[in-house]
């Protein structure tokens, strides 16, 4: 089982949670940017909510699928077709043999993913399928996916009634500017209580260098560091925002390297870092402080709310007669 790239997204490559637990290593972790969505699209197909899945960009591309397959797209809202007929995001499709799955512009979100059932074989790499073109590491030595390039499916047994799944796409209750919450620290001392206030108050666009490894933030206003704006590099983690001597915010994601060099004002919650994710080069965005006692909270909700969805779609057979 197979489906061949006939055009491709931008930058596009295959994604699961990355390589966890190797950074003390200084291996970069690599992985989803959005991984909400692609817990939502691996519960939807029966699969672990750690399986890779195609990661897309903009503008989803096309592909053949070599044999009959099910999918599922998340994240992004593309206008999609398969087979020429028009087709939603978070909901199960067949797709038979010699179908074409079009993806054009994302009329909503930056990335999507597109995760088949049983997944993609691909061997794992230090636990993770992630590609990471630095490393060499994953499906085609880690580089982005390419035009004729075939992904290998496993041949695995089929959930029941794949076809009644699906579920809301949360994106489209987005706001169109976000507040992205945030810890303060590790480094909150290194600012004067001015620079705080202006993290906390200003309107930020995504600048157009972002890209995987970091969210470049664009504002006119400036945060003030008491000193300087470098430290002896120490671990960064998904969400790290740095600020170097710019004064300008650079929110480290998914592709960052395992250590950074400049101080860091606060870290990005878990639960928002999906908002990041799919805010669109030149989007707005502001920042808001949350203690850790919040940001555990949400943590817990947000995995009660996946653990729910998995039982309802995978356990709840009665639900889907």
């Amino acid at each position: 089982m197979s489906i061949k790239i006939i055009e491709t997204s931008i930058n596009s490559s295959l994604q699961d949670f990355g390589r966890k637990k190797f950074a003390k290593f200084g291996i970069a972790r690599s992985g989803a940017m959005d991984e909400d969505a692609l817990r939502m699209a691996n519960i939807l197909l029966g699969n672990k909510q750690d399986e890779a899945g195609i990661e897309l960009c903009l503008k989803g591309g096309k592909y053949e699928f070599l044999d009959e397959n099910y999918f599922v797209l998340s994240g992004a809202e593309f206008e999609a077709k398969l087979d020429n007929q028009k087709i939603k995001t978070c909901k199960v499709y067949q797709a038979n043999k010699g179908d074409i799955l079009e993806l054009d512009l994302a009329k909503i979100g930056f990335r999507g993913y597109l995760c088949v059932a049983g997944g993609f074989e691909v061997k794992s790499f230090l636990n993770s399928k992630s590609s990471d073109a630095k490393m060499g590491a994953g499906v085609f030595e880690g580089r982005a996916l390419q035009k004729d390039d075939i992904l290998n499916t496993h041949n695995t047994f089929i959930p029941f009634n794949l076809e009644a799944r699906e579920c809301e796409n949360p994106l489209f209750k987005s706001p169109k500017e976000p507040i992205i919450r945030v810890i303060l620290g590790t480094n909150e001392d290194a600012f004067t209580q001015k620079g705080i206030e202006t993290f906390l108050n200003t309107t930020y666009k995504v600048g157009l260098k972002s890209d995987r490894m970091a969210i470049y933030a664009e504002s006119s206003e400036s945060i003030e560091h008491k000193n300087s704006a470098d430290i002896i590099s120490d671990p960064a983690v998904f969400g790290s925002i740095q600020v170097p001597k710019s004064g300008i915010p650079i929110i480290l994601m998914a592709g960052r390297q395992s250590t950074g060099g400049y101080t860091k004002i606060a870290t990005v919650i878990e639960n928002d870092l999906s908002l990041l994710a799919q805010a669109k080069l030149g989007s707005s965005f502001k920042f808001q402080s949350i203690s850790m006692q919040e940001a555990l909270e949400l943590y817990k909700q947000r995995e009660m709310k996946f653990k729910a969805m998995d039982q309802k779609i995978n356990l709840d057979f009665e639900n889907l007669i």
